[in-house]
């Protein structure tokens, strides 16, 4: 008795809540993205509703419609107030014939359709949302990886770059100091310095095309190259040209690179210079104020075989400072799509001019960062300073 009057009162639930009582647990079904499970909660929500529906007339207990009843002929309904018309009629005159066939055009077959395109809905939402999941964890896992990979590129470019300052502490004939601030994990831009012999210090400011991986890659060929070649002697414009032919075999991603090479002579300041298509020093001349030493520009190193560089000579006097640079300084936007320029980088560099390299590289990224703001950062922003005691030092 208990179980048919719980699945009466069942039916009763199902006819008046017929849509949530199948959305509700189809849904469930379908937030853990299981065909399989979603179809047995469909089915079974079926047959629930049908078998309380059945135990509900049969017994009694559920609406029958009035329109099913056949009446003695001559029958007197006669009841309180209080009582309704299906609690005086003997269900024994009812055509269970007619009620079930009714029952079914009118009640559980429309309910039955309608059960059925949700269920097909949910199904196939769930078999699209199982793949869609699989795909997203695919992709998660593929920009994790990716993530990681840029990374250890990021530390080990941060690790080929000469970083600890102050560089050379036993020569006081000099100090330098330099930065890079990549816009991807891993940049394009490098600079480097070292000694060919004891008395001449190269500097080197150069500029990838492109951006991340590749750029990282190309950019670790050519300063492993320049460096290499410098050490073997000559000028800059001779170097760049060597370094020039060695790139462009097997340059398939068809890369270059700009590039100012200076060699300084320490014991007399005097340099010898090659622009490769790099942007213009900035030199301070103690007691003075920064400005654009500007001459032509070479080509581009990567672009072409066998063309010639030209040198430029230069000269630091003691308390000169010389400043050199990526385009991502001056071609830093704001929101206004206005560059910071080189005009500012200068009043930047001007605000202390007499500074030490550390203070004018501050400086300047303080000029940049006060200007773009908010603004996302579009290239990598490369700097070197150099600054020059004399040999009495």
């Amino acid at each position: 008795v208990a179980y048919v009057i719980v699945l009466a009162r069942l039916h009763m639930i199902l006819g008046h809540n017929i849509v949530l009582c199948l959305v509700f647990p189809v849904a469930l079904s379908t937030r853990y993205y299981s065909r399989p499970l979603t179809s047995f909660v469909a089915g079974l929500t079926i047959i629930t509703y049908f078998v309380a529906s059945y135990y509900g007339i049969t017994h009694q207990i559920t609406r029958v419609d009035m329109n099913m009843l056949e009446l003695p002929a001559g029958t007197v309904l006669n009841f309180p107030e209080y009582m309704s018309v299906r609690d005086t009629i003997d269900f024994s005159v009812v055509d269970y014939n007619r009620l079930f066939i009714h029952f079914a055009q009118h009640s559980f077959l429309p309910k039955f359709l309608l059960f059925t395109m949700i269920a097909i809905i949910c199904t196939m939402i769930a078999q699209r949302g199982r793949i869609a999941i699989f795909a997203q964890k695919a992709e998660t896992e593929k920009t994790e990886k990716l993530a990681t990979e840029l990374n250890l590129a990021s530390d080990i470019q941060t690790n080929v770059l000469p970083n600890i300052f102050p560089v050379y502490p036993e020569r006081k004939e000099f100090s330098l100091h330099a930065s890079m601030t990549p816009a991807k994990a891993v940049g394009g831009d490098f600079y480097d310095f070292f000694f060919i012999d004891d008395d001449h210090l190269a500097l080197v400011m150069a500029d990838v095309s492109g951006k991340g991986i590749p750029a990282a890659l190309f950019m670790m060929v050519a300063r492993t190259l320049i460096k290499n070649r410098a050490m073997l002697g000559g000028g800059p414009a001779e170097i760049l040209y060597d370094v020039n032919n060695q790139l462009i075999e097997g340059n398939a991603a068809e890369l270059f690179v700009t590039v100012w090479l200076g060699i300084l002579e320490i014991s007399t300041g005097k340099g010898m210079a090659a622009n490769a298509g790099h942007e213009h020093p900035a030199i301070y001349r103690n007691g003075d104020e920064f400005a654009l030493d500007v001459y032509k520009h070479s080509s581009i190193v990567g672009a072409m075989e066998g063309v010639p560089f030209k040198e430029h000579p230069f000269e630091l006097k003691p308390g000169d400072t010389i400043f050199v640079y990526t385009d991502g300084v001056a071609e830093a936007m704001n929101k206004d799509k206005e560059l910071f320029g080189t005009d500012r980088m200068l009043d930047a560099l001007n605000k202390d001019a007499d500074a030490i390299p550390e203070k004018i590289l501050e400086n300047v990224k303080n000029g940049i960062d006060e200007f773009v703001q908010d603004a996302e950062q579009f290239d990598d922003i490369t700097m070197l300073a150099l600054k020059y005691y004399g040999p009495d030092k």
